[in-house]
């Protein structure tokens, strides 16, 4: 009886992640001039006007310049930092572990004020990098989790092993230690990335007609009109995450990552 409620409950939940996702991609399908579902009929008239209306490809590309420099500058804040929650104190540990996690306590929008004082007392005038700096702000943390939780799952006595062959700290380092957290790199940088791509908070502080995201993008456009051009965008943008996760997983195997 209990296996039987916890499987009723187990896809229940599945339901309840995955309709959304049908209800867009279904609707990217309709005839009618808005979003429907079920759709009415089916065409790919409105992948055609995404490709072609509204922006939405100078838009992507904004959001994928925005994602790749988050990817990088969250990898040269959050590696390093990992590696000192691995390798420093126990009192260090826990004070840069509550370093870590601090933006994570504040409401992004509140951080995105502070970003933006800092932004206009700076003299700054590039949007781009207040756009970037405010994402690696809110995405650091977690690259910074999912790596520690990938240095935790390597064995002390490999590292020891190394070095009682005559292997260098660096040389452990850099032929050892960080080999066996690939996945967990790639899995974090995976997490960044996705974020970083879908992130409306941040990006609507320092967006303008020049730099626009994507998600911005969408949000201005359902302002004034409800065509399943937006879905079919989404649609694309789902499938395209879909596809990134099963590379990655294929090449990486990034469920190691969270093994532990």
């Amino acid at each position: 009886m209990v296996r039987r409620i916890i499987s009723v409950i187990a896809l229940l939940s599945i339901v309840f992640l995955v309709a959304p996702l049908l209800i867009i991609v279904g609707s990217s399908f309709t005839t009618t001039d808005f979003v429907t579902f079920p759709p009415r009929g089916f065409t790919l008239h409105w992948y055609v006007e995404a490709m072609s209306a509204g922006g939405f490809i100078d838009a992507l590309f904004d959001s994928l310049m925005i994602a790749v420099a988050t990817m990088a500058g969250a990898a040269l804040i959050g590696i390093p930092t990992a590696l000192g929650l691995r390798m420093g104190s126990t009192r260090a540990q826990t004070i840069l572990r509550s370093m870590v996690m601090a933006p994570l306590t504040l409401p992004a929008i509140v951080s995105g004020i502070a970003l933006l004082q800092i932004y206009y007392a700076s003299g700054l005038d590039a949007p781009l990098v207040g756009i970037v700096i405010g994402h690696i702000l809110i995405t650091v943390p977690f690259f910074i989790r999912t790596v520690a939780a990938g240095l935790e799952s390597v064995p002390n006595s490999i590292l020891e092993a190394a070095e009682s062959l005559g292997a260098s700290r660096t040389r452990v380092l850099f032929r050892v230690l960080l080999p066996s957290i690939v996945p967990s790199i790639c899995a974090g940088l995976a997490f960044v990335f996705i974020v970083s791509f879908d992130e409306v908070t941040m990006s609507i502080f320092f967006s303008n007609p020049e730099i626009m995201p994507l998600p911005i993008r969408i949000f201005t456009y359902i302002e004034f009109s409800v065509e399943p051009v937006i879905a079919a965008i989404s649609t694309i943008l789902i499938l395209s995450a879909f596809v990134l996760v099963a590379l990655l997983q294929r090449v990486f195997g990034i469920d190691r990552a969270f093994a532990k």
